[in-house]
């Protein structure tokens, strides 16, 4: 499984890639997004104003969305003890990590395909991601 951290505002302002074809991307190579929020993105209710469409000034926070879907986490952090803490996190993340598989009874298709990991023990935190890709057949 592969990690990207990404340390920006999270918007978005005018990408040529859509959101459904970077998604596609990303759930096709095993990639989780982990985001840190810096600057007013990391000011509490920045994410509710950022999410508000005004024309011409780009989308809301669409890095949320990424970090959402791949199973990843998002942090705001102001100060340098607190960033380095949240990618200390992060590295210690993707060294604990478990790979779960199964076999559907679906038919080799492109089709976004849900997916919904749960666990007994109230102690333990999931990350996972909300669906994937299923890969092309191999020949």
């Amino acid at each position: 499984r592969k990690i990207v951290f990404v340390i920006s505002d999270g918007r978005e302002e005018g990408s040529e890639a859509g959101y459904s074809d970077v998604l596609k991307v990303l759930l096709t190579n095993d990639v989780s997004v982990y985001a840190l929020a810096v600057d007013a993105a990391a000011i509490p209710g920045y994410r509710t104003l950022g999410s508000i469409h005004i024309p011409l000034f780009g989308y809301g926070n669409i890095l949320g969305k990424y970090v959402s879907a791949t199973g990843g986490e998002s942090f705001a952090e102001f100060t340098r003890d607190s960033i380095e803490s949240a990618y200390a996190r992060v590295t210690e993340q993707a060294r604990n990590q478990y790979t779960l598989g199964y076999t559907t009874r679906e038919t080799a298709a492109s089709d976004y395909r849900s997916i919904e990991v749960k666990v007994h023990r109230p102690s333990l935190e999931v990350h996972a991601k909300d669906g994937y890709y299923p890969l092309p057949p191999q020949r």
